[in-house]
């Protein structure tokens, strides 16, 4: 044996061990229960940040332990397009090297990404092998796939069968930089400063003025309402007065209001109903009658009032106007406000557009009702138990779902638009000689440009009120295509049925549903909860019996991890320097903490260590295997021979124990903490008579403990079954030692 354990060139040889005899490829047997789980698809914007080393090694404990059980054991990996995320971060790269996506036409850009995706997906790939993952690289997945696309055609056409898909006006969280829409838990909040301004608006037929309170003057001219709640003392005697806008003239009321009456929330100051830019005031106008309309275009400008300027530079020109007619009362410079900013740290604004929903909780077909239902009767396992209340929550006032983006990279929505009446499109086309164009198709069209040349360039088009829309083209029409591309979280949101090929295939009839899908808590709302009610909704099953909540590994900042953020870590430090094994073994040490952690190289260095100690208990080992008779029960054993067989007996139990109730940390302390004795008892041997058959007992001993530490260390482990035991078969496929006496009766390697 060599002195000193050298990862690098162990890692790379077994690895190549492993892939290259398929140890990891399952086959169908009907009689064993499978055991089935895949990779939450990492996101192809980019290389695994440390926290995805987390999630892989949980999961790579599980595989390795039921197939050590004798299970059928499938573990998928898989990588994510990403869509937005991976268009922004591409955006990102591109300015690093004074580029942007305007330099490039849709087609190219698409393929562009299509090419970092693709060196990105070979990153990952790499590190998931780096990581000891045992994964079965046969039956690699991806996002868009041949198998996924049509997949989430069916799912689509599906649910346009079963009116489930509807295009309809809302407002919508929309960035002008990026040009698409996003969801609200898309968005990152920022707290700033913020002039709130108090604005004189007189009471008609009246010497009096009330003052509203805003920090968006730009839009005060849109007012046309203001909303007192009945049972608000201070401001509820000013229902039914009408107020005179100071900047266009026109009649402001002042009405009750509908909402639901906190006291202690009570505003301190009346302020404008902003039912044309505050998503919060336009959901109100959905229920009641008072009117909205579009503020900004579709380039973030102004479109009635100062046309052209974006809010910020027309802001400075109202309140200049405002302060001119002597009706600003004050200005309070402390107020604080929130801002919405996209992944790539750009003001989002909001918009009224059509786009495509999915009805959540429709009377004929609800997708909502049976994951609420499954859910509450305990059907999927949620660990940690509480977050299960968070599950359902989120589910239950989840609102119709905007599935569009208008990102390039995605997966177009199947949609086709008769254009019998080109008036009703706004088409964004490359012309012929390469110049961009935007406006209206009928204008294009009456012009003279040939329709062929808008399609043959097109890069993006938006269909108004009215427009005809089909899954299918008819011969003889001409058709506009959708250009908007699937929400991401909604073209992977069956993925936990996907990853298992078609639904009439032999894998997803055998190992569907997945045991458990373990991921971050952060993904509760947007992937778990989608996973749950998509799955069931297109196969009929819950995706997974359990799913188990990680805690989060912490950019240096204290945030969560992110590439889109730019705080990530990557493991290839720890790798290169410590291994996979000490790396991983430090990392789920802290999933017994209550709280996101930031990881610390002290509990590297401790794991060190460890590895350090069960690599010199080889040397033991080797002694056994030259001096030591074969292990039998007809030996006669010392009571401390009998003892260190106990105590490996209780470790085993506590192991299976924990692990099968996804104890991780507990697992892993027992399993290291078991080496302490081991040290101990080859320590006492040396006062022993005959030490023959102690020798005996700890090269027993010994191999069944590389079996129980392999989950959690399988590198060092193989490597260590290899050298000492000569083993017919690797330590990756052979067996769980089960507890009791018989644990030591058999020994199926030969002699080294």
């Amino acid at each position: 044996m060599e002195e000193n354990y050298n990862h690098k060139e162990v890692e790379a040889r077994i690895c190549r061990l492993w892939e290259g005899n398929n140890y990891f490829t399952p086959q169908v047997d009907h009689s064993k229960k499978p055991y089935s789980i895949f990779l939450v698809p990492p996101n192809a914007s980019g290389a695994m940040h440390i926290g995805n080393v987390l999630m892989i090694a949980i999961q790579d404990i599980l595989a390795r332990y039921h197939r050590l059980k004798g299970q059928p054991t499938l573990w998928i990996p898989s990588t994510d397009h990403g869509g937005y995320e991976t268009q922004v971060t591409f955006e990102r790269e591109l300015e690093k090297v004074g580029k942007d996506r305007f330099q490039y036409h849709r087609n190219e850009l698409f393929t562009e990404i299509e090419k970092y995706v693709e060196r990105n997906n070979e990153s990952i790939k790499s590190q998931i092998r780096a990581m000891g993952a045992s994964v079965d690289w046969t039956r690699f997945r991806y996002t868009l796939d041949a198998i996924s696309l049509k997949a989430v055609g069916q799912m689509f056409r599906k649910m346009v069968s079963d009116k489930l898909i509807y295009r309809s006006s809302y407002m919508v969280n929309y960035c002008p930089s990026c040009g698409t829409v996003l969801a609200d838990i898309e968005l990152n909040e920022k707290k700033e400063n913020t002039p709130l301004y108090f604005v004189k608006f007189s009471v008609e037929n009246s010497d009096e003025y009330l003052s509203l309170a805003t920090t968006r003057p730009e839009f005060l001219f849109a007012t046309t309402h203001v909303l007192v709640h009945p049972l608000d003392k201070q401001f509820a005697h000013h229902i039914g007065k009408k107020l005179k806008n100071p900047i266009t003239g026109s009649l402001v009321e002042i009405v009750a209001s509908a909402r639901k009456f906190i006291p202690e929330e009570a505003p301190a100051f009346l302020s404008p109903f902003a039912a044309s830019y505050n998503n919060y005031d336009y959901g109100y106008t959905l229920r009641n009658s008072i009117p909205s309309c579009n503020l900004l275009d579709w380039d973030g400008n102004m479109i009635e009032r100062y046309p052209g300027l974006k809010p910020i530079e027309a802001r400075s020109k109202e309140v200049l106007f405002l302060k001119e007619l002597g009706v600003i009362e004050k200005v309070d410079e402390t107020y604080t406000d929130s801002i919405f900013l996209c992944k790539r740290g750009h003001t989002v604004g909001n918009m009224i557009m059509l786009t495509w929903f999915l009805k959540l909780d429709d009377d004929k077909k609800s997708l909502k009702k049976p994951a609420l239902e499954a859910l509450r009767k305990g059907s999927l396992n949620v660990i940690p138990k509480w977050r299960e209340k968070g599950l359902i929550g989120w589910i239950e006032k989840m609102h119709d779902w905007p599935i569009a983006r208008q990102t390039v990279w995605g997966i177009k929505i199947p949609i086709w638009y008769d254009i019998s009446d080109p008036s009703k499109f706004m088409v964004w086309f490359v012309d012929r000689a390469g110049g961009r164009q935007y406006g209206n198709l009928k204008n294009f069209l009456d012009c003279g440009v040939p329709f062929e040349e808008v399609t043959l360039g097109l890069e993006r088009m938006y269909a108004s009120e009215g427009a005809v829309w089909v899954l299918d083209k008819e011969p003889g029409k001409l058709y506009l295509p959708e250009t908007d591309t699937f929400d991401t979280w909604f073209s992977s949101g069956d993925w936990s049925s996907v990853v298992f090929g078609d639904l009439d295939s032999p894998d997803f009839s055998y190992f569907y549903p997945s045991e458990v899908l373990v991921t971050g808590h952060d993904l509760l709302r947007l992937f778990i909860s989608r996973e749950v009610f998509l799955n069931l909704y297109v196969t009929g099953k819950l995706p997974f019996r359990a799913v188990y909540f990680h805690r989060l590994v912490k950019g240096s900042d204290g945030q969560k991890m992110s590439k889109s953020l730019g705080n990530a870590v990557t493991p290839e430090y720890y790798l290169e320097t410590y291994g996979s094994d000490v790396t991983r073994m430090a990392l789920v040490s802290y999933t017994a903490l209550p709280d996101d952690f930031v990881f610390e190289e002290d509990r590297v260095l401790w794991y060190k260590k460890f590895s350090a100690d069960l690599w010199g208990m080889a040397d033991v080992v080797t002694l056994a295997n030259e001096y030591s008779p074969e292990f039998s029960e007809s030996l006669e054993l010392s009571s401390d021979d009998r003892q260190i067989l106990e105590i490996f007996n209780q470790t085993v139990a506590s192991v299976d124990h924990s692990l099968d109730r996804y104890m991780f940390t507990s697992a892993q302390e027992k399993a290291c903490g078991f080496l302490a004795y081991l040290q101990d008892y080859a320590q006492g041997m040396k006062a022993k008579k005959n030490i023959h058959i102690s020798l005996s007992v700890l090269r027993q001993v010994y191999q069944k403990y590389l079996t129980v530490l392999h989950p959690f260390m399988p590198f060092m482990t193989e490597e260590l079954y290899s050298k000492l035991y000569n083993p017919s078969s690797p330590l990756a496929v052979a067996s769980w030692p089960a507890v009791g006496r018989q644990t030591f009766s058999h020994n199926n390697s030969k002699r080294g």
